[in-house]
């Protein structure tokens, strides 16, 4: 892949950046809630490895916008807040999600390392982007099975430590999240790289549709994680 960094964001605006981490994290939201928790296909590998590389295709989607490492963890943030939003529609308590809010958290955080340490030795192209963002997954994989066990011990993970412990959870799940994440980040960089001018035109002609079509594509991805919890 030739693509070279050294395309520029044009008229960068925060406003911008949080409207537009807003809609890809609630985007990414909808996605786990209904492949976890409406499907009930949490914890099974191919589920975590097809959400994580989703979640990753979406977060290279806004890096391919801005070119600022930070996209990652806040595109991840909106994701915990839409994720959780079950948790008033089921009346549960915060802590059955808590391992969600962590895996989250940590892939949001990694990627960013991940991509904020490349920029600084590799000044132009995405050739290896999906391997940055794998390397990313697999620090936050490595974290999470210390941090799972300690903030909330859920069946689910109590299994790897009974089963072969680490290198068995590496084995089963975080092999396959790094893969599908390595995979589909050039889907998700690509489509931002082709959109980008589309969208900056768009947002300096007319940029009350254009923030008015981010604040209600976001509340709808909310509003739809919410209502198809329902019974």
């Amino acid at each position: 892949m030739n693509s070279n960094e050294t395309l520029k964001t044009p008229g960068f605006s925060l406003f911008n950046y949080m409207m537009m981490a807003l809609f890809l994290g609630a985007l990414w939201g909808f996605f786990e809630v209904f492949f976890k928790d409406v499907l009930s296909l949490g914890g099974t590998p191919f589920a975590s490895a097809t959400m994580t590389g989703i979640g990753v295709a979406l977060m290279a989607f806004g890096y391919a916008l801005f070119k600022r490492p930070g996209i990652f963890a806040t595109i991840a943030v909106f994701t915990i807040f839409t994720r959780m939003i079950i948790v008033p529609i089921l009346g549960c308590s915060p802590m059955c999600r808590a391992n969600a809010v962590v895996a989250l958290s940590l892939l949001g955080a990694s990627t960013a390392l991940a991509f904020g340490l490349a920029s600084r030795f590799r000044k132009s192209n995405m050739k290896y982007g999906g391997l940055t963002a794998g390397a990313g997954v697999l620090l936050s994989g490595t974290l999470f099975y210390p941090a799972g066990l300690a903030c909330a011990p859920c069946p689910y993970l109590q299994a790897f430590a009974t089963g072969g412990g680490f290198a068995s959870f590496m084995t089963a799940e975080v092999a396959g999240w790094v893969l599908f994440s390595a995979i589909l980040f050039y889907p998700g960089y690509l489509a931002g790289r082709r959109l980008s001018e589309t969208l900056t035109a768009w947002r300096e002609a007319r940029p009350a549709p254009y923030y008015a079509a981010l604040a209600v594509g976001s509340a709808v991805m909310v509003l739809a994680t919410g209502l198809i919890l329902l019974p």
